[in-house]
């Protein structure tokens, strides 16, 4: 089909496309509505007993230490570990969630190969209000931290050689985030866009259609009417 035939159907059909332009805008206008998210990524860092996160020995780089956050993580998440992304340093709320809570170990790999070199657990949180990512992470961040200490506790280790499991005080810090002027501006004209390409398929199938059913039609006439001159009297 050549770009005039598409351009003829588009305009003979033109409902079609003003129609799927109307649902577009409609949709469009409802998500410019719906507003930003509030996000959060806490770190729970794991180290040596005596330690801090500050101290160039820690054993936060310890594979040990790291296996040990790795099992916390994957008891939070009753043994389903979450889903990659092609770049670990991928918000949450870039993969459209709006509402909804992700734990894993920091991983510096992607989707492909997992890299796990710090034993950093990462609570990330988005939500539609601040109070509620606020109270999950309190509740997340108590998880992770009773979670460690009952493993612990369950291997009868002594208080002085338990891991410890401290919050990074400048990740608990919740943010607002929301698209601006010039990224709902792209989003419009990709909307339109592919609103376009849907109306000009629908107009061209239906004008297709159409189209058959008129040859169709004809076609049966054509035969009904010789089929009567054949059988009329002479």
């Amino acid at each position: 089909m050549t770009v005039r035939e598409i351009l003829t159907a588009v305009l003979r059909r033109w409902y079609i496309t003003l129609g799927v332009l109307a649902c577009a805008a409609l949709v469009t206008v409802l998500l410019a509505r719906d507003g930003g998210v509030y996000t959060t990524t806490t770190v729970v860092t794991f180290t040596r007993s005596s330690t801090t996160s500050l101290s160039p020995y820690n054993g936060a780089d310890d594979s040990s230490v790291v296996a040990f956050a790795g099992a916390v993580v994957n008891t939070i998440n009753n043994g389903s570990p979450p889903a990659p992304y092609s770049t670990q340093d991928a918000p949450y709320y870039g993969a459209g969630v709006r509402e909804g809570i992700r734990v894993n170990l920091a991983d510096e790999g992607n989707q492909w190969v997992s890299t796990f070199s710090r034993a950093d657990v990462e609570i990330q949180i988005v939500g539609r209000s601040r109070d509620w990512v606020e109270s999950k992470q309190e509740q997340m961040i108590g998880l992770v931290l009773s979670f460690a200490d009952a493993e612990q506790a369950g291997l009868q280790i002594p208080a002085e050689d338990r891991i410890v499991a401290k919050v990074a005080p400048l990740t608990t810090q919740i943010d607002f985030v929301y698209p601006s002027l010039l990224d709902q501006a792209a989003a419009a004209g990709a909307m339109f866009v592919v609103a376009m390409i849907l109306g000009a398929w629908g107009s061209v199938s239906l004008d297709r259609l159409v189209s058959r059913r008129r040859a169709s039609t004809a076609t049966t006439t054509q035969v009904s009417s010789h089929r009567i001159l054949e059988g009329a009297p002479s």
